[in-house]
C-alpha cells in the first residue's frame, strides 16, 4: 500500500460572516486520502469547494482564518493530516474548544492559488522567486540555481538577466502565473498544491506547464494535487480524479472512470461528443463518408453594421522602452463578436486599455463610434460607451456588498433610482448571483467575483464591451453561461471584443478571431481559416480544439468540405449523418384523446397535481388539455429548448425563468409533446427542484434513447421517426427546407399538401 501524505478525517469547515441569505457555504463529511508520488486533481463546478480543500491541506484554513474563539466548533470540525503531522484539529478545554496543529507546512508544502497577485510580496521579480529560498536559509550559489532551473521548467528564461529590473506588475497575467509557478518549484515541496494555476496562460503554455510538473513528479519525491476543470488534462495527468458537489465529495475514481460516467457529468466539464466519441480512430472509421462529404455546417455571417472602432497606426511604449504596440490598424463594425487573442505579453490587455481610455500616452488615431479619444471631452465619456472588465476582478471591486458594486457605476453615469434598482436585479439575476446581492464581495469565489465585475460593465449597456479573459475561474457550463449573456448583448447591438485563451469558446460564438504577436496583429479573419493554418497556430502557440482536430482529419483526406469548429456543429452533422428515415402525424384530435387518458392515469396512480409547468412551445397545447381534464388551475410555461431556431441540436439546453406560486414539497406536473433526447425535459426539472422534489413528467410520446422516461406517457415511438405535430406543420416544413430533407418534405406535402 502506498504511502499516505494527506488524511482528512470528516472535516466540517463554514466560512464565518456569511450572509444567512446565502445559506453559508459549508465543507461536510469530508474524507480523502492522498498517496505519495500522486498526481491527483481536484474538479467539480465553480463554487464547489476545491480551493477550500487546497487551504485546508496547506493549514491557511482554519489558522488564517478569523474564527470567534466561542464559535470555533461551529465552523471547524475534524482533523486534517499532512505528511504524518496534525495541520488542524479542535481540542476541548473546559467549555470551549481551542485549534491545534501545526497551522502552515510550507516550504515542504507548497500552494500555488488561483490569483497570483494575491502571492506577491516584493518589489522584484528575483525578489519574489529567492524569497523562499532566502528564508529557508540556502547560500546564494544554490538559490540562482534554483532559480535559474525554475525559470526554465515555465518558459521565464528570458527574464533571468533582467529579473532584478522588473516589477510583477509588469508582467502579463500569464507571466504572473509562470512566476508564481516557479518561486514554489525553486522550494522543491514534497506536495505541491496547484489551484488552476495556469487560468491565464494560452493553451499551448498551459499543456508545456502542467507536463513540466508532472515530469518533476516522475523525477523526484514529490506529490501534485492538481485543480482543474480541463478533462482532456486531467485524463493525461492525474492518476486519480475527486469530483466535488456543494462542499462533498461525490466521487474518487481514475480519470477515465469519472469523466465517461453519464451520473457524474452533471458535476464535471465534459463535451456533449463524450458520450458519443469514446474512441477518436473508431469513431473517424464509421462515419458516412457521402453524407460527410454532402454536409456544409450553418453559420451566421458577421455583422456589418456601422463603424465602432477604427484604429489608425497606433502605437504605445512602457516607461521602460517596452514596446507593447507596434503599429496596429483596425476596424470593427457595430454588433461584430470579436476574438482577441495571442501568447502571453502580446499585447491583448495593453491594446484593450487604450480603446477604453484607461492607457494614455499612446501615438496613432482611435476613434470609438467616429469620435477621437484622444480629446478630453470624449475621454470622459468611455466609460459610458466602451465596457471594460479586467482580467483580474481584484482589480474592479471595491464596494462591500455586491449590488451596491453595481449601484455604483449606474450612479455615475446618471441613471435615476428607480431605474437603477431594475437594472441591479436584471443583472444579479443575468450572472447568477441575485442571491448574494447582499454579500461582501471578499467572500465571493474568483469565478464569483469575476461575473461580478461583468455584472457592473453591462448593467451600464456599453455600446463596445471589451472582456478580458471573461471565463477564467468558470467551469465549462458557467464559462457557456457567460458566453450567453454575452451573445445576447451582441444580438441586442452592443459590439463585443473578448480576450481568451479558451480556443473551445472562440471556435464556438466567434466568427472573427484576431491574433496578436509582440503588438502586432498577424491574423483577422474567421476562426476556421485560422484553424486550418498549423503554421500560424505553431507561431502563436494555439492549440485547436479536440472538435476542430477530428474534423481536420476528414477534410484532409477529402471526406469533409468543410471542417466542424464545435461540439454542437458535430451533432448538427451527425444529426443529419443519422437524419430520421420515418415520419408520423399526431393529429390535434389525437392529441386531445392522448391527453384525456393520460389525465386519468395520472389522477390514478398519483393524485391531482398541485401545479402544471408546460415545456413551452410543444408542451403548450398539451398543457392546457391536461389542466382542463385535471381541473388544475395553477398552469406556468417555461422557455427551454435544446434545439436552435433552426431545429439543429444544440451543446447544452437554454432554460427561461420561472416565478412559481406553490408551496415547498407540492406536486408539479412537467408536460412536453415528446421526449426525444429528453435533455430538455432533464434540465428543466434541475430548475423546478429549486421549488420542489416531488415532479412528475407527462408526455404524449416516448423514445427509448431518451435521458429520461416520462412518468407518464401514450405511446413508445422508434428513434428513427419524425413526430410531426398537425400544429407544427410550417415550422416542420421549414426545417425539412433548410437540411433539402426530400423525404420529410414529400411527407408533408402528402400530409398538408403544397
Amino acid at each position: 500500500m502506498a504511502d499516505t501524505v494527506i488524511d482528512i478525517r470528516d472535516v466540517f469547515w463554514q466560512y464565518p460572516n456569511v450572509s444567512e441569505r446565502s445559506g453559508g457555504f459549508k465543507i461536510e463529511n469530508l474524507n480523502l486520502k492522498i498517496y505519495r508520488n500522486e498526481f491527483f486533481g481536484i474538479t467539480g463546478a465553480t463554487g464547489s469547494g476545491k480551493s477550500t480543500i487546497c487551504q485546508l491541506i496547506a493549514g491557511l484554513i482554519p489558522h488564517q482564518i478569523k474564527v470567534p474563539q466561542d464559535q470555533l466548533d461551529k465552523h471547524f470540525r475534524g482533523e486534517v493530516y499532512v505528511l504524518g503531522e496534525l495541520v488542524s484539529g479542535l481540542r476541548k478545554e473546559g467549555n470551549s474548544y481551542v485549534l491545534i496543529g501545526k497551522g502552515s507546512m510550507a516550504p515542504e508544502v507548497g500552494l500555488v492559488m488561483q490569483d497570483p497577485e494575491s502571492q506577491f510580496l516584493t518589489m522584484s521579480a528575483l525578489s519574489e522567486i529567492t524569497l523562499g529560498l532566502q528564508i529557508m536559509g540556502l547560500p546564494r550559489d544554490e538559490i540562482m540555481k534554483r532559480v535559474k532551473e525554475a525559470l526554465s521548467m515555465v518558459s521565464l528564461d528570458d527574464l533571468y538577466p533582467i529579473l532584478d529590473k522588473i516589477h510583477p506588475s509588469e508582467l502579463s497575467g500569464g507571466q504572473k502565473q509562470r512566476l508564481v509557478i516557479a518561486s514554489f518549484i525553486a522550494m522543491r515541496p514534497r506536495i505541491l498544491i496547484l489551484d488552476e494555476p495556469t487560468s491565464d496562460l494560452d493553451s499551448a503554455g498551459k499543456m508545456e506547464i502542467i507536463e513540466a510538473i508532472s515530469n518533476l513528479k516522475e523525477k523526484g519525491d514529490i506529490t501534485v494535487i492538481l485543480v482543474e476543470h480541463d478533462p482532456e488534462i486531467l485524463k493525461r495527468f492525474a492518476d486519480r480524479v475527486a469530483v466535488l458537489s456543494e462542499g462533498r465529495i461525490v466521487a474518487v475514481d481514475s480519470p477515465e472512470s469519472i469523466f465517461s460516467n453519464p451520473d457524474l457529468r452533471k458535476y464535471v466539464e465534459v463535451s456533449e461528443l463524450e458520450g458519443i466519441i469514446q474512441d477518436d480512430e473508431e469513431f473517424l472509421k464509421k462515419i458516412d463518408i457521402d453524407a460527410a462529404r454532402s454536409y456544409r455546417p450553418t453559420r451566421k455571417e458577421e455583422y456589418a453594421g456601422e463603424m465602432a472602432i477604427e484604429v489608425k497606426e497606433l502605437h504605445y511604449q512602457y516607461p521602460d522602452g517596452a514596446k507593447a504596440l507596434n503599429g496596429i490598424d483596425l476596424e470593427i463594425k457595430k454588433g461584430e463578436f470579436v476574438a482577441l487573442i495571442g501568447q502571453n505579453g502580446s499585447g491583448k490587455s495593453t491594446f484593450s486599455k487604450v480603446l477604453s481610455g484607461y492607457l494614455t500616452g499612446w501615438r496613432g488615431e482611435v476613434r470609438i463610434f467616429g469620435e477621437d479619444i484622444s480629446k478630453k471631452k470624449v475621454r470622459e465619456r468611455i466609460p459610458a460607451i466602451v465596457g471594460y472588465v479586467f482580467q483580474n476582478p481584484d482589480h474592479q471591486i471595491f464596494n462591500r456588498r455586491v449590488d451596491t458594486e453595481i449601484e455604483y457605476g449606474l450612479r455615475n453615469i446618471g441613471v435615476r433610482d428607480d431605474e437603477i434598482k431594475k437594472r441591479v436585479e436584471e443583472t444579479l439575476a443575468r450572472v447568477g448571483l441575485l442571491r448574494k446581492r447582499d454579500e461582501d464581495p471578499l467572500f465571493l469565489s474568483r469565478g464569483e467575483k469575476r461575473r461580478l465585475a461583468l455584472a457592473s460593465v453591462i448593467a451600464m449597456r456599453p455600446g463596445v464591451l471589451i472582456v478580458d479573459e471573461p471565463t477564467t475561474g468558470q467551469d465549462y457550463r458557467m464559462s457557456r453561461e457567460i458566453m450567453e449573456i454575452l451573445m445576447e448583448l451582441n444580438r441586442e447591438g452592443s459590439t463585443i471584443i473578448v480576450i481568451t485563451h479558451d480556443m473551445r469558446l472562440v471556435a464556438e460564438y466567434c466568427r472573427r478571431v484576431i491574433v496578436m504577436k509582440r503588438g502586432r496583429i498577424i491574423f483577422d479573419g474567421k476562426p476556421e481559416v485560422l484553424f486550418e493554418n498549423e503554421e500560424l497556430l505553431r507561431e502563436s502557440s494555439l492549440l485547436a480544439p479536440r472538435e476542430v482536430q477530428l474534423s481536420k482529419r476528414l477534410k484532409q483526406t477529402g471526406v469533409m468540405q468543410d471542417i466542424l469548429l464545435s461540439a454542437r456543429e458535430w451533432l448538427e452533422f451527425l444529426k443529419f449523418e443519422n437524419e430520421k428515415k420515418r415520419y408520423v402525424l399526431l393529429s390535434f384530435q389525437a392529441m386531445k384523446k392522448h391527453s384525456k387518458n393520460l389525465s386519468r392515469e395520472i389522477m390514478s396512480k398519483a393524485g391531482k397535481p398541485d401545479a402544471i409547468v408546460y415545456i413551452e412551445r410543444g408542451g403548450m397545447v398539451i398543457g392546457r388539455l391536461m389542466s382542463d381534464y385535471l381541473g388544475v388551475k395553477d398552469l406556468y410555461g417555461i422557455r427551454a429548448s435544446y434545439y436552435t431556431d433552426e431545429g439543429m441540436p444544440s451543446t447544452h439546453v437554454t432554460v427561461g425563468d420561472i416565478s412559481l406560486n406553490i408551496k415547498v414539497n407540492n406536486y408539479i406536473l412537467l408536460v412536453d409533446d415528446i421526449s426525444d433526447t429528453g435533455k430538455t425535459i432533464e434540465a428543466v426539472i434541475e430548475k423546478l427542484k429549486k421549488y420542489t422534489e416531488n415532479i412528475k413528467v407527462c408526455t404524449i410520446a416516448y423514445k427509448p434513447h431518451s435521458v429520461v422516461k416520462p412518468d407518464f406517457y401514450s405511446y413508445i415511438v422508434d428513434n428513427d421517426t419524425w413526430v410531426v405535430f398537425e400544429y407544427e406543420e410550417e415550422e416542420t416544413r421549414r426545417a425539412f427546407e433548410k437540411r433539402n430533407n426530400e423525404i420529410g418534405l414529400k411527407f408533408i406535402e402528402e400530409t398538408f399538401g403544397k
